[in-house]
């Protein structure tokens, strides 16, 4: 009877080392959670997949919370990893999407930049018409830069509002270099 009990007291206290042991160890989860979390940001996904980003946040948040309260943490981490993973991909995607959508406004905005800029010289418009366009002009100059360099930092609602608000002003110059009244 005493080997017996001595059995079941030693085999119980190894199954509680071995959960203990399961449970305390979510180091290498959280790293690469955070890792996770980190690649998504530079995506942009707060931005590009907000509702994603915010899952995978409180699923991290959870994660954070079970590891503080000494509590299973290590699928919470799993799972967190997965979320934002899932978010920077979502992200990625729709950034590389915007991305060529800036870059076909841009080409057309060059083609239309170009035009404006024959018609000024070769027209003959009214010098009040002539300021406006060529301060039009100077903004879409300007702004094409910015537009570049936004979508190279990854920037892209920014950079694709900015490349729509240059793409009508060159519109509206193109209709006061036609003699009609601009539309914005």
């Amino acid at each position: 009877m005493k080997n017996s009990s001595r059995f079941f007291i030693g085999f119980g206290l190894l199954v509680q080392l071995a959960c203990f042991g399961c449970a305390g160890s979510f180091d290498a989860e959280m790293n690469e959670a955070q890792q996770a979390m980190d690649q998504a940001k530079s995506f942009h996904a707060d931005e590009l997949a907000p509702s994603d980003w915010k899952e995978a946040q409180e699923s991290y948040d959870r994660a954070q919370a079970a590891a503080k309260a000494g509590k299973p943490a290590k699928n919470l981490f799993i799972n967190a990893k997965a979320r934002f993973k899932k978010a920077g991909t979502i992200a990625k995607s729709y950034g590389e999407t915007i991305a060529k959508e800036i870059s076909d406004i841009q080409l057309a905005m060059g083609e239309k930049l170009s035009k404006i800029k024959a018609a000024l010289l070769t027209g003959n418009p009214g010098s009040k018409s002539r300021n406006q366009v060529n301060s039009i002009v100077a903004e879409a100059e300007t702004g094409t830069e910015s537009i570049s360099k936004m979508v190279a930092e990854g920037d892209y609602l920014k950079g694709r509002t900015l490349a729509r608000e240059i793409r009508k002003k060159l519109y509206d110059a193109e209709l006061i270099l036609a003699g009609k009244k601009p539309v914005s």
